[in-house]
């Protein structure tokens, strides 16, 4: 559906009256396809149009004008075009912002004009509107008054990396330009400023600041009102509000446009978004490309702030695999190799990998998806690829790919780990932009010294990686403890009848926590609410008292609460929703606890179990139900997957 929108009057006329700004659509307007919708909070409302056509009087422009377009939902590409020329297209963003468009000299006509919004082949519901044509060049449309904007260290007073995020007070990012160009990243409402300093242009008007520095920090805002040519000095201090002590803060899933071909991001780009997001190790991987941040981190002066390291993502039509670390000089992996018993080997022994991590395992890319119906059973845990599973984590959680269900891949992962692989949950960003996807949003909590994040003991990172001492974190952070002794990746031996079992959950004021789990052997054993009210720091400490299961198992703690919306961190939409309803969510896990519940000095998944049981029972079914009433239902499902039919009833 077209829907022709007609403005009269000439440019000639709005300028005598002395304005800088024609109203071309004043209204809120519904872009989408008739009939359909992407989400819930579209169903019952009309779509206006499925593009866009504003024709109006106009003169033609002797110099570059400004077209503001405020939108909302742009999930797909909406070219926009002037009379046959295109402008560029909506910016690429879910939050609310306004787009700035440049109008060259010479694209205007006298006369009739035709603005056109054009619509992407896919469904795409947005919002769109008002929009304005100024008749200023853009650096002057987005100026008139300055921010002198200096954030610092509420403990040591000393300026610091920060993200600022500068919305109306509708919370609609505001398009501004930001100084020194070499010290910071910009896009549309957002600034990462690599020493916490930034000069900021915009025009008068009423105004948002927030400053933050991540999961671990405080956000600090401030209201503001601008008149036309003031300078403003504002000053923000960010104080730590998370204690990660004994934990490093990891990305390992990091690309930029620069190598990866797609984004936004150039490198010199993501240098500073990683340290303006307080990011300790960060990993390269570019798709199929051994990228190394060190020169660029040198050349942007961030090297004290962070630990770079070479990685690549294998990107394959068979699955995406991260493999880091990589020695400098080292050849590529074959991509083109679909096979996991020859592409995992391969990517494995590329001199220097110590993980391979299986990226965003429920995403269709190339019609495969590694987690899918065809080559995985989430009951059981068995996989097509099983011999050649040689990986050492999975992420559960990708902020920059989210799923649904947020405990969808958990499902996944603790089958995965019954049939007996071991294999360490981690969560990741996959950013490919400065703000699209934010960096570090989904994050990985390494057991390791951190004391400077410059100089990390990577052998230590390493061995953490293998043995699954990490914590998930999407704005939230658990901590798991058994009997006072055991953290996460340990092996908890000399069990008495009781176990003790502590959870703590952590997070910044601006993140709440409402619940926690406690699962053993993927099963919910144990949940309780919280009450958080915005606490900063510790929000959450329960304990258990569990007895002893009868066989080993795993303990893995979840903590989730309410999604972040405001911009300055909001949570992105699903990438490949399975559901047309939207409920973010934060949520901060452990890695597994292994019970040593039989005292043999190891742990026996449920596979292992269940195959015990078979070999020393047989196809005993009666014998099998007798032994099988001390098991939980994960070996109850592996014996099933076993020998099918063998414990129904007689």
């Amino acid at each position: 559906m077209l829907r022709l929108f007609w403005i009269l009057g000439s440019f000639a006329f709005a300028c005598s009256l002395g304005a800088q700004d024609i109203t071309l659509e004043a209204r809120r307007l519904h872009l989408g396809k008739a009939g359909e919708w992407e989400w819930e909070i579209f169903k019952d409302v009309p779509v206006d149009a499925g593009k866009m056509e504003l024709r109006f009087q106009a003169n033609v422009n002797t110099s570059e004008h400004t077209l503001r377009i405020w939108q909302r939902d742009v999930k797909q590409s909406w070219p926009v075009m002037l009379n046959g020329r295109r402008l560029g297209v909506l910016t690429l963003a879910e939050t609310a912002l306004e787009c700035v468009l440049a109008v060259p000299p010479g694209a205007l006509r006298d006369g009739k004009n035709v603005l056109l919004i054009d619509s992407p082949a896919r469904l795409d519901d947005i919002e769109i509107g008002p929009m304005h044509l100024t008749l200023k060049p853009v650096a002057e449309a987005i100026g008139g008054a300055a921010l002198l904007i200096e954030v610092k260290d509420g403990t040591h007073g000393e300026a610091m990396p920060c993200r600022l995020t500068l919305t109306r007070p509708d919370g609609t990012l505001q398009p501004l330009q930001a100084a020194p160009a070499g010290d910071v990243a910009v896009r549309v409402g957002v600034i990462y400023a690599k020493n916490g300093k930034a000069r900021v242009s915009v025009p008068p008007g009423d105004y948002i600041l927030h400053a933050g520095r991540g999961f671990e920090w405080g956000v600090a805002s401030r209201k503001l009102t601008m008149k036309q040519g003031e300078t403003l000095p504002v000053d923000l201090t960010l104080s730590r509000e998370v204690d990660t002590k004994g934990w490093i803060a990891a990305d390992s899933h990091i690309h930029t446009l620069t190598h990866s071909g797609h984004g936004d991001a150039k490198i010199e780009e993501r240098m500073i978004t990683i340290a303006g997001e307080g990011i300790e190790l960060a990993i390269a991987t570019d798709h199929n490309h051994h990228t190394d941040y060190a020169p660029s981190a040198a050349s942007v002066g961030v090297t004290d702030r962070f630990t770079s390291v070479i990685g690549n993502e294998v990107t394959t039509k068979h699955g995406h695999f991260n493999a880091f670390p990589i020695q400098p000089g080292a050849a590529v992996a074959n991509h083109n190799e679909q096979d996991w018993a020859k592409l995992l080997p391969a990517i494995r022994a590329t001199p220097g990998v110590k993980v391979i991590t299986l990226n965003h395992p429920r995403d269709l890319h190339s019609g495969f998806v590694p987690l899918g119906g065809l080559q995985f059973n989430p009951t059981t845990g068995k996989h097509r690829h099983a011999d050649a599973l040689d990986i050492d984590a999975l992420e559960v959680i990708t902020s920059g790919a989210m799923q649904s269900d947020i405990h969808l891949l958990y499902r996944d992962w603790f089958a995965l780990l019954n049939r007996g692989h071991r294999i360490a949950a981690i969560a990741s960003s996959d950013t490919h932009d400065v703000n699209r996807f934010i960096l570090g949003q989904g994050r990985t909590y390494v057991a390791a010294k951190d004391g400077n994040p410059s100089q990390l003991d990577l052998d230590e990172v390493w061995r953490s990686y293998q043995e699954g001492r990490l914590l998930v974190s999407l704005g939230l952070m658990t901590t798991l403890k058994v009997n006072d002794r055991f953290t996460v990746g340990d092996l908890a031996t000399g069990l008495g009848s009781q176990i003790k079992v502590e959870a703590v959950v952590s997070g910044p004021a601006w993140v709440t926590a409402d619940r926690i789990e406690l699962y053993a052997n993927g099963i919910l054993i144990r949940e309780q609410s919280i009450k958080d009210e915005h606490r900063a720091g510790e929000k959450a400490r329960i304990t258990w008292e569990l007895p002893k299961p009868a066989h080993d198992v795993h303990l893995v703690a979840i903590a989730t609460g309410p999604g972040i919306t405001e911009p300055f961190w909001e949570i992105p939409r699903p990438y490949q929703p399975s559901s047309k309803s939207l409920t973010p969510r934060v949520i901060g896990s452990t890695n597994p606890i292994w019970l040593d519940c039989d005292g043999d000095g190891k742990f026996a998944s449920a596979f292992a179990i269940a195959q015990a049981l078979v070999t020393k029972l047989g196809s005993d079914s009666a014998a099998l139900r007798e032994a099988l009433k001390k098991h939980d239902a994960a070996v109850i499902v592996q014996v099933e997957s076993l020998l099918p039919n063998s414990i129904g009833k007689p």
